[in-house]
């Protein structure tokens, strides 16, 4: 997450300030070598009722403050583990596996429930349990119960305490202890959320670029393309290479030059071979996922798509799950305003990608994992998966969202993300792998979120690690690279999105040192054991080596691909906003980070979908399986010589130099590497399916 549309946030950040984040070591909680989830199904021992995590490392006994209120009422969820995760999982693999007598038997909602899905057995079981504890059910789906009682019950049912703990947040409510449940239930459950009072906003994954002396450029207009006005940093070039900087310093004894004003889809598309396939996404529904919701989405994706040569969407192809009056949580999300670029970029990039492809846009009530203890379809982002899972309502899903396992609270205590939330999301990937539906996140901002770095240190990070879910093994996640496009509209050089900043020196006669400024996310879990598909393409010198320390088994490396999202090199989107005389109308800027690589690279899954004529589904077996047939642009860090890659930002009276594919900690190489992947798409991709 660089830095989302609030210039003054980091994206890809873990919620920091708004978060006691919670719970234990997510890896000692998550099965070692295992791609299913723990405690559900199987054997256990006489201890295993104990739900372990759910009591959060702040809850120290140094904070302890003493009992929290008796009466005060406690809303929490009990999420279903299913009559059978493991065959689910098993499932979800063997019918994305090209090896499998499975392959591609995808199934529909009603059939994942009925065969992995909690029975009414179970489910009977567990409300009868919170029923007896004289807790009141307040609502059910089919992935959890909601239920509600006073802290006194609650924790009387949970057999803990509920305790006030200080916090730099304030005074915040806590089991004293990891709860537990009657073992006669244990193998229904997952686990449970909303114990804790920590929970946590996410931020969109997106950046404009602006920052150090290029800053101020962002708050005023020039005239754009078709007399619009565009708010970004000014001279820059309509491809790459055009404007020159001529009068600051040179590289390498060459001019540099000034940065895209933001490429158009139909620049875009000639890059990635999209336009030479002739594919554009037909009988394909795309879901994009974000917060809350733009009123002027559909209005103002067409006149971006009008004024840049494309077909604006016919009647009936683009179709929105927007409930204005269930928004909450605006102030810590940053409210609609703060989301509304991730949500034109995501939109725009997706329908430039794949322009007949069937858009739905999905717009959570909060930026909050869940809506809290209570049911709500798309109340929070996991709520609003399960939303896309439970009904089948699109083909594949694009999130430019994203945040750290292991962070750091304001006090600087190291907190991890609950494992319960995590195990949650994992079987709502699993399910949508079963029905054929393909997950995308993008990977991050920060390279791999080291704290020594000022984006690492910004996003709350309290080591290096790769993100979530972007790091999940059951979704594909996607890197950045620095692109250049040239007038044809073809790729003069592709690097990866790893930025270093440089300011002229004193006289102008030369650039400052540079420092590290951003770049796309990836690294190795240390939560995730290695999947299966990567096991013949990732270097053991990556899966067997953590960011923090050496792995006793193999790990989840990501991303898996890349595209662009360096934003000096980034696209043009255009939205109805405020404009910095206050009016509000529509305008254009160059938008970047890796929720920009992510729809882009959905729209070509979009495409490749259309030329396989059914459900890719969770794409990653089929795409390393792809990679080992050359099928991918290998991107390096450094893939030309005699060329100055960077290019310049800002005002010529305030310049700023950005340097691509020097990274701190993550490398791309030749073949498979924890910066790029296995590449970015192109042509060849697109013709073998």
């Amino acid at each position: 997450m660089a830095k989302p549309t609030n210039a003054t946030s980091r994206l890809n950040r873990s919620r920091r300030g708004r978060r006691v984040a919670g719970a234990m070591s997510v890896a000692g909680t998550l099965a070692a070598g295992s791609m299913f989830l723990v405690g559900a199904g199987a054997a256990h021992a006489a201890s295993a009722d104990v739900i372990s995590g759910s009591k959060p490392a702040w809850a120290s006994a140094s904070a302890d403050r003493g009992a929290a209120p008796a009466a005060a009422p406690v809303a929490v969820r009990v999420y279903l583990a299913g009559q059978d995760p493991q065959g689910l999982a098993a499932y979800a693999r063997s019918v994305t596996d090209p090896k499998s007598a499975a392959y591609r038997h995808f199934l529909t909602p009603a059939q994942v429930q009925a065969r992995f899905g909690a029975s009414a057995a179970q489910v009977a079981a567990v409300k009868a349990w919170l029923g007896g504890a004289g807790l009141t059910v307040t609502g059910q789906t089919e992935d959890y119960i909601a239920v509600q009682g006073s802290a006194a019950a609650v924790a009387a049912a949970l057999n803990t305490s509920f305790h006030e703990y200080a916090t730099s947040d304030g005074s915040l409510r806590a089991p004293s202890r990891d709860v537990s449940v009657p073992a006669g239930v244990r193998s229904a459950i997952i686990g449970i959320t909303g114990l804790a009072q920590d929970r946590t906003a996410n931020k969109p994954n997106n950046t404009d670029g602006s920052g150090g002396s290029d800053a101020a450029d962002k708050k005023t207009a020039t005239t754009g393309s078709g007399g619009v006005p565009y708010l970004g940093t000014y001279p820059c070039s309509d491809y790459s290479g055009q404007k020159l900087a001529t009068g600051l310093p040179s590289l390498n004894g060459q001019s540099v030059p000034w940065a895209v004003c933001g490429y158009t889809p139909k620049q875009v598309r000639g890059a990635y071979g999209v336009t030479g396939s002739g594919l554009t996404g037909k009988g394909v529904t795309v879901a994009v996922l974000d917060a809350y919701g733009l009123p002027s989405m559909k209005a103002d994706a067409n006149e971006y798509a009008t004024r840049h040569g494309d077909k604006p969407f016919r009647p009936g192809q683009y179709s929105e799950i927007v409930t204005p009056g269930q928004w909450t949580d605006q102030d810590a999300c940053g409210g609609p305003a703060g989301w509304a670029g991730e949500e034109a970029l995501d939109v725009e990039s997706v329908h430039g990608m794949a322009p007949d492809a069937n858009v739905l846009y999905i717009g959570a009530n909060s930026c909050f994992d869940t809506a809290g203890g209570g049911v709500a379809a798309n109340g929070g982002l996991l709520d609003s998966l399960q939303l896309v899972v439970d009904h089948h309502l699109a083909d594949m899903v694009s999130n430019s969202w994203g945040e750290v396992i292991h962070s750091l609270d304001p006090s600087g205590n190291p907190v991890d993300m609950d494992p319960s939330l995590i195990q949650a999301y994992e079987q709502t990937f699993q399910k949508g792998a079963a029905e054929g539906i393909g997950f995308y996140f993008s990977a991050g901002d920060c390279s791999d979120d080291n704290p020594a770095s000022g984006c690492g240190a910004d996003a709350g990070s309290s080591r290096s690690q790769a993100e979530y879910p972007t790091s999940s093994p059951w979704v594909t996640s996607v890197g950045g690279t620095s692109i250049a496009i040239g007038a044809d509209n073809k790729v003069q050089f592709q690097t990866s999105w790893q930025t270093s900043s440089s300011a002229p020196a004193t006289g102008n006669s030369a650039w400052t040192t540079p420092s590290y400024l951003y770049g796309g996310g990836g690294g190795t879990s240390d939560v995730f054991a290695q999947p299966w598909y990567q096991s013949w393409t990732v270097p053991s010198s990556l899966s067997g080596t953590l960011l923090n320390g050496t792995a006793t088994s193999p790990k989840r490396v990501v991303p898996d691909v890349a595209a662009y999202g360096d934003p000096s090199t980034g696209f043009l989107q255009g939205y109805t906003q405020q404009l910095p005389d206050g009016s509000t109308g529509y305008a254009e800027s160059r938008i970047g980070g890796t929720s920009l690589a992510a729809p882009t690279f959905v729209g070509i899954q979009a495409d490749a979908q259309q030329a396989q004529g059914g459900p890719i589904g969770f794409a990653n077996p089929e795409i390393y399986l792809r990679a080992t047939f050359g099928l991918f642009t290998d991107v390096t860090d450094h893939p030309r010589t005699n060329t100055p890659l960077a290019v310049v930002r800002g005002a010529p009276t305030a310049p700023s130099l950005r340097l691509f594919g020097d990274g701190v900690d993550l490398h791309a190489t030749k073949g498979y590497d924890n910066a790029t992947g296995v590449g970015s798409p192109n042509g060849r991709y697109l013709a073998s399916f």
